[in-house]
């Protein structure tokens, strides 16, 4: 029943109404024609891509993430962003921002383009290979309390990113294990850094880490690693800063101030809510994934201001 009444109060929204008030920020991560992915990576296909933009540019504007924070007047703008640099954005689906003509900004972790493994498929890894009991009993930091919910617990700000990952090293070098990993989906090459007029690349720090678990030395550290990095190249830069993993957890003051003393205008978050006209620094965003896209944001549109 409340399912049903949910469906008709949603077809009675006008989608209007809500561009009126709210800016659709769109954060994506895969695109491409097939999935290679695990089931935890938000991919979205071609098609389904091709038609949610076309059914936004019915209604708004899409411009770049750094436009919209630098125009006055909002309403009407939309923006796309793109997470974590995923290989397929460029090689597939860049084809259709082209037709469309729509601008985009992709954030990128620069570790990856030295080779490095995201600490991320390392925990991945383990659960996979049902190793968590006994990586938890060399573990100085996890207990038997945190097995159920590794996954979880890993990325809780309570432990320090940087020290979860030379955890993670130790043991795989003591087991002398390969992880495989799913940074051969991510750029690992400059060739990726193209000059393009619709194509725009941010600082999505350096390695990924959970910013407020880290100190304000090893998150500016990290932080100006990705940002060096990118000086590096003659292409569109943002001047906004994507927050990894993007709750308002994975953040704090020191995090705020470190961004403002290297000029960001601004973050984006990453809590699937719709942006509110009136947010200047701190951004949110949605991913579409696979669903209907008018459908999607009638739905979050009820869930926050209904």
């Amino acid at each position: 029943m409340k399912q049903f009444i949910k469906k008709i109060i949603i077809s009675l929204v006008p989608i209007r109404l809500i561009f009126d008030k709210f800016n659709p920020i769109f954060l994506y991560h895969s695109l491409g024609s097939n999935s290679n992915f695990s089931d935890n990576i938000d991919h979205v296909n071609i098609k389904t891509l091709e038609n949610q933009l076309r059914i936004i540019q019915k209604y708004c504007k899409f411009v770049t993430i750094d436009e919209y924070i630098d125009t006055k007047n909002k309403k009407g703008l939309a923006c796309i962003t793109i997470d974590d640099g995923y290989k397929n954005v460029l090689e597939e689906s860049l084809e259709v921002f082209e037709k469309l003509e729509i601008p985009i900004t992709i954030f990128i972790n620069s570790s990856t383009f030295q080779g490095r493994i995201f600490w991320r498929d390392k925990v991945r890894y383990l659960i996979k290979n049902k190793l968590v009991n006994e990586f938890i009993k060399d573990s100085q930091l996890f207990n038997n309390d945190h097995t159920e919910k590794f996954y979880w617990i890993s990325k809780d700000p309570r432990f320090n990113s940087k020290k979860v990952e030379k955890e993670l090293d130790k043991f795989f070098l003591k087991k002398d294990l390969l992880v495989n990993s799913s940074h051969n989906f991510c750029f690992d090459d400059a060739k990726y850094l193209i000059s393009h007029p619709l194509v725009s690349y941010g600082n999505h720090s350096s390695n990924h880490y959970v910013m407020s678990s880290l100190s304000k030395d090893e998150q500016f550290a990290d932080i100006l690693e990705c940002k060096n990095f990118l000086k590096r190249f003659d292409i569109n830069k943002s001047n906004i800063f994507c927050i990894p993993f993007g709750g308002k957890d994975s953040f704090n003051e020191d995090t705020t101030s470190i961004l403002k003393e290297l000029g960001y205008k601004g973050t984006l978050l990453s809590e699937n809510k719709l942006n509110k006209i009136i947010n200047t620094y701190q951004i949110d965003r949605f991913m579409p994934k696979k669903f209907n896209i008018v459908e999607t944001i009638k739905t979050l549109y009820l869930k926050q201001f209904i």
